[in-house]
C-alpha cells in the first residue's frame, strides 16, 4: 500500500469521527498501541461469548423466539400488519426493553412522513472534499514516508524473454470437377441461295377464261429470276409459258416498276413488269401484265417473309480456368 493511499485513509477517518487527542511519538507508535489494545480486548471478549452469558445479559433472550416462524414464510405481510396495529399509538402492553420493539415499529411507520428530505448533488462540498482527499491525500496530510516505515521503494527487473514460434501453411487435397462448354451461336443473315423460291404473284383478269396469270420469283446468283406463265384452272398445270427473265433484285431492297418478260410479234402481244417494297422482315412484290395490242392491263401482289441464311459461331466457356490457376 502506497503512502498516498494510507494518508487518504487516515484523513477520511479523521474527517468522519472526532477522536480524543492522542499524543504518540510517531504514527508507528500509535498504530502499535491500537493493535495491542484491540488484541487484549479481543482475548477478554472471547471468554464472555457463550449461551449462559447471553441468557443473563440479553433482555428478553429466548431459545425459541416467536419470530422464528417467519423463516421460509412466503409472505409476512399479515404478521407485520398485526405488529403495527398492536404498537399503534404507543409501546403497547410491553414495558422496559419490551417497549423498545414497539418504539422501533412505530418509528418505521411514522418516520417516512416526518424525516427531512434532502438531495446531495454531485457538486456538494462534502463529496467534492472527499474526492479531493482521495485524489491526492499527500497534498492534504503531507508526506508520511518519514514516519511510516512499511512503505519501501522496490525496483524489479525481468530479463528479456525470447521465444521461437513455428507456423505451417499447407493446402488441402480436394477432388473437384469442371467443364469446358462449347457454345454455338446461330447467326441469321437475310439472303437466299441461287434457285431458292421466293414467292408467287397471281392475277385472274378473266374469270370466264380457262387459265389465270402467275409470276414465280426465285433467287438468282446476284438477281431475281422472273418466270411468267398461265395456269389451267381445272388441272393446275402450266397452260401457257410466257417466258423467263433474270431481272434486278435483292432481298430487303426497294425496287421500282421494272420490265419483265415481254413479247410483241405476230402471235404474242404482252408486256410484264414487277416492283418490290420491303418493311422490316416482310417484302411485297407486285406484278403487271399488259396487252398493248388490246389496251388492257392487270396487276397482282404477294407478301412474303424474307428468307435468311444461317451461319454459326462457336466459343469455349472454360470453367476450369480458376481451378487450373489454383493448381499451378
Amino acid at each position: 500500500m502506497s503512502p498516498r493511499r494510507i494518508a487518504g485513509i487516515l484523513l477520511t477517518a479523521l474527517a468522519a469521527t472526532a477522536l480524543p487527542a492522542a499524543h504518540a511519538q510517531s504514527l508507528s507508535d500509535a498504530f502499535n498501541q491500537g493493535a495491542a489494545l484491540g488484541q487484549s480486548g479481543n482475548t477478554a471478549a472471547q471468554g464472555q461469548i457463550n449461551t449462559n452469558t447471553a441468557q443473563s445479559n440479553v433482555p428478553g433472550y429466548t431459545a425459541n423466539p416467536p419470530q422464528a416462524s417467519y423463516f421460509g414464510n412466503p409472505g409476512i405481510s399479515a404478521p407485520a400488519a398485526a405488529a403495527a396495529n398492536a404498537c399503534a399509538g404507543g409501546p403497547g402492553n410491553a414495558a422496559g426493553f419490551g417497549a423498545q420493539a414497539c418504539n422501533a415499529v412505530n418509528f418505521s411507520q411514522t418516520n417516512p412522513s416526518i424525516r427531512p428530505n434532502f438531495t446531495i448533488a454531485p457538486t456538494d462540498p462534502l463529496l467534492a472534499g472527499g474526492k479531493t482527499i482521495t485524489a491526492d491525500p499527500q497534498a492534504i496530510a503531507g508526506n508520511i514516508a518519514g514516519s511510516y516505515s512499511d512503505c519501501t521503494v522496490q525496483t524489479s527487473t525481468q530479463p528479456d524473454i525470447f521465444q521461437t514460434e513455428i507456423c505451417h501453411q499447407y493446402r488441402t487435397m480436394d477432388t473437384l470437377s469442371c467443364d469446358k462448354v462449347l457454345i454455338v451461336t446461330p447467326i441469321q443473315t437475310p439472303g437466299c441461295s441461287a434457285g431458292q423460291f421466293l414467292t408467287r404473284v397471281t392475277a385472274n383478269p378473266c374469270p370466264a377464261c380457262v387459265d389465270y396469270l402467275a409470276y414465280d420469283f426465285t433467287c438468282g446468283a446476284n438477281d431475281y429470276v422472273m418466270h411468267v406463265f398461265t395456269i389451267n384452272k381445272s388441272t393446275g398445270g402450266v397452260y401457257t409459258d410466257l417466258g423467263t427473265l433474270n431481272v434486278p433484285g435483292t432481298l430487303n431492297a426497294q425496287i421500282p416498276k421494272t420490265p419483265g418478260p415481254t413479247q410483241i410479234n405476230g402471235y404474242y402481244c404482252y408486256q410484264t413488269y414487277y416492283s418490290q417494297s420491303c418493311s422490316g422482315t416482310n417484302c411485297s412484290i407486285g406484278a403487271w401484265f399488259s396487252n398493248p395490242c388490246q389496251g388492257t392491263s392487270y396487276y397482282g401482289v404477294s407478301t412474303f417473309a424474307m428468307p435468311t441464311t444461317v451461319s454459326f459461331t462457336d466459343t469455349w466457356d472454360d470453367q476450369c480456368a480458376a481451378l487450373e490457376a489454383r493448381a499451378q
